[in-house]
């Protein structure tokens, strides 16, 4: 099941985009990314400008433009960029007992939210155009 809104889906497509080609040190165009990808264009920028708000990309403008990873993709989280472009949710209240069904529920989310995140932060995009990722690299175990 996919669990990720269509932005950060864009967003690791495009990422994972970039990072095929990181070694070429050369910028990369929006329109580029947005057909291999199979992202619209004009939705394309709005992802792009998000991350390089969050330092993980960068740009440059003119017919030799585009855009290009700040860092080598064996530094970059998925987690990073889920929480580039994700929406975030309310953080949650470790100790705060709240002992209805409700707030059962919400307290298991928040733990469920937080093991993904810290899962997501173990697996970066060189592992991911490796071909690991969840199933077959090994993430420290998470408490």
């Amino acid at each position: 099941m996919n669990t990720f809104d269509a932005r950060t889906r864009y967003a690791l497509l495009a990422t994972l985009d970039l990072a095929e080609r990181y070694a070429s040190g050369k910028p990369v165009k929006v329109r580029e990314i947005a057909a291999r990808t199979r992202t619209p264009a004009k939705y394309l920028v709005h992802i792009l400008l998000q991350l390089k708000r969050k330092a993980l990309v960068n740009s440059a403008r003119g017919p030799k433009g585009g855009y290009w990873l700040l860092r080598p993709p064996e530094l970059i989280s998925v987690a990073e960029i889920v929480g580039a472009v994700g929406k975030a949710s309310p953080p949650g209240r470790p100790g705060a007992a709240n002992k209805t069904r409700a707030g059962v529920l919400k307290q298991v989310w928040t733990d469920a939210e937080r093991k993904r995140h810290e899962f997501l932060a173990h697996v970066t995009l060189a592992q991911l155009l490796a071909g690991e990722g969840a199933g077959r690299s090994a993430p420290p175990r998470v408490r």
